[in-house]
C-alpha cells in the first residue's frame, strides 16, 4: 500500500503565530510516531492593487 501523506499550509499575518503552530504540529506528529519533513517556508505572497489617484478628469494618471 502506498504511504499516506498530509500537507498542511498555514497562513497568518504574524510569523510568530505560524512558527508556534508549526512547532506544535511537528511535536504532535512525532509523538504519534510518524516521520516529519519540514516545516518548509514558502515565499511571501504580495497583493498589488492599483488605486486611482484622481477621481474625475485625470483618472488615467
Amino acid at each position: 500500500m502506498a504511504a499516506q501523506k498530509i500537507r498542511i499550509r498555514l497562513k497568518s499575518y504574524d510569523h510568530e503565530v505560524i512558527d508556534s503552530s508549526a512547532r506544535k504540529i511537528v511535536d504532535t506528529v512525532t509523538r504519534a510516531g510518524a516521520t516529519v519533513i519540514g516545516p518548509v517556508p514558502l515565499p511571501t505572497e504580495k497583493n498589488v492593487i492599483a488605486v486611482i489617484r484622481s477621481p474625475h478628469k485625470y483618472k488615467d494618471s
